[in-house]
């Protein structure tokens, strides 16, 4: 467990200057007026699903250097780091095009003419730093997979006070800039993300722990076997990460025909989730550096172990924070907006985003732990069913019509969550319970023929 925590502790922080920088927004644009709020709730829940589908693209650099550092092999994870920032070079300039040409969506989703125009400013501002997130989550993931966490926590501590300051100068237009509103938020964003990456350009350019590994020790151009490798493995986390963060990206545009007061209770509520979520995800993505080290050194059952550790400490941990949400819900609200009526709203939701905490815990780990052991297509394929058999058309059935109830609401997709994360929890604990184990099989079936020769040296 304290190995676990060990790793895990600056995951979180550094997870929650992440989710920091989407609580700022929303707070600051919920401060600032409904339309705000609403626009910037919008804008990220478009943009937020690929950026997280991005990230776990380079988490494949994770449990790929994690292997090589626990067989002994670090020199070689340098290619590897270089491979994938020309992959992130050419993922985020295509996604930067993307988010760009939103409008047929926009008319799709037929909002307000005031929030549309600040969904688009919010958009175009966040864009220019999709370069410069994806390649911090190329060097992030290369300083995971050899063991270095913290320098993830001491660059939170710079980025998150200087998204709040940004915010603040382009919502209301201080310093002589113009007030951008909600857009402003989107701005604010793009250049806190510049600022993740150059800082850990910097920490990974001059440790000495990172340079064992050679990332700029010489230029390499893109490599077919070294780009599929990374795909192989990256595809279906990114897959997975996408699926899990658009569904909630789809529950927001579909409740944005029920007004604003609804959308900004469901964000609010939706960004506190993400705060809490990021306790377990830290604990699994230390869980990927556990078990890639101790697979990487021919330890399967060390794996296991720290494996079913990491699950059950996020499981006990989510009980404390399902609680907490349930005994101070309206304080929580309180932190977002004063709107009465979106307090209402958001309070409500509060309850239902408590009772899936224990669920989402098991996910989470699960997930993290499988990555370790370079097992992510099976997972892909169960969260997709999860969550796009069952969580959507579920939610869509409770909250927009009234084929099995009386029309839900925001409700009825929130329910819909839980029982989709239930789910999906239950198929992931199998799954590393069979991968962890049939590990352990073949390890042992390995080393049995070596047994008497081994004791025939001894003697």
């Amino acid at each position: 467990m304290k190995a676990i925590a060990l790793l895990a502790f600056p995951i979180v922080l550094s997870q929650l200057s992440v989710v920091a920088t989407g609580f700022i927004d929303t707070m600051m644009a919920g401060h600032y007026s409904r339309n705000a709020l609403a626009g910037a709730a919008v804008g990220s829940s478009l943009c937020f699903p690929f950026i997280i589908a991005l990230s776990g693209m380079m988490m494949a650099v994770t449990p790929i250097t994690a292997h090589l550092t626990g067989a002994g092999k670090k020199a070689r994870s340098g290619e590897v780091v270089r491979q994938a920032l020309w992959l992130a070079l050419f993922l985020s300039v295509l996604l930067c095009v993307g988010i760009r040409h939103m409008d047929p969506l926009l008319v799709w989703m037929n909002t307000s003419a005031p929030v549309t125009a600040i969904v688009k400013g919010y958009l175009e501002g966040i864009s220019f730093g999709f370069p410069a997130i994806a390649c911090y989550f190329v060097l992030k993931s290369y300083a995971e997979g050899i063991g270095r966490t913290k320098p993830q926590m001491l660059i939170s501590l710079v980025t998150v006070p200087f998204n709040y300051v940004a915010n603040d100068i382009l919502i209301y237009g201080k310093l002589g800039m113009p007030a951008l509103g909600g857009a402003g938020c989107g701005w604010a964003s793009g250049l806190t993300f510049w600022l993740f990456f150059l800082l850990m350009w910097g920490y990974t350019a001059v440790s000495p722990t990172c340079r064992e590994g050679r990332p700029f020790a010489e230029f390499s151009l893109p490599s077919a076997s070294g780009l599929k490798e990374l795909l192989k493995l990256g595809l279906p986390i990114s897959g997975t990460l996408f699926m899990e963060c658009s569904i909630f990206a789809c529950i927001t545009l579909f409740l944005g025909v029920l007004g604003p007061v609804v959308v900004g209770g469901h964000q609010i509520t939706l960004n506190y989730s993400g705060v809490v979520f990021s306790i377990p995800l830290s604990i699994g993505m230390a869980l990927t550096i556990r078990a890639g080290h101790a697979l990487g050194a021919r330890d399967p059952e060390g794996a296991r172990f720290a494996a079913a550790t990491g699950c059950l400490m996020a499981m006990g941990i989510s009980l404390l924070t399902l609680s907490f949400t349930l005994v101070f819900a309206r304080s929580i609200v309180a932190v977002y907006t004063q709107d009465p009526k979106v307090t209402a709203v958001a309070v409500d939701l509060l309850f239902f985003a408590a009772l899936y905490q224990f669920s989402d815990s098991i996910m989470a780990t699960a997930q993290g732990a499988l990555r370790g052991y370079k097992d992510a297509r099976v997972t892909f394929f169960l969260t997709f069913a999860a969550y796009w058999v069952i969580t959507l058309p579920l939610g869509y059935l409770l909250s927009m019509t009234d084929r099995l109830v009386p029309a839900m609401g925001a409700r009825g997709f929130w329910l819909s969550l839980i029982v989709g994360l239930t789910v999906s929890g239950t198929f992931l604990a199998l799954r590393l319970y069979q991968v962890s184990g049939r590990a352990v099989r073949d390890s042992a079936a390995e080393d049995a023929p070596r047994l008497p020769v081994e004791r025939r040296r001894a003697a």
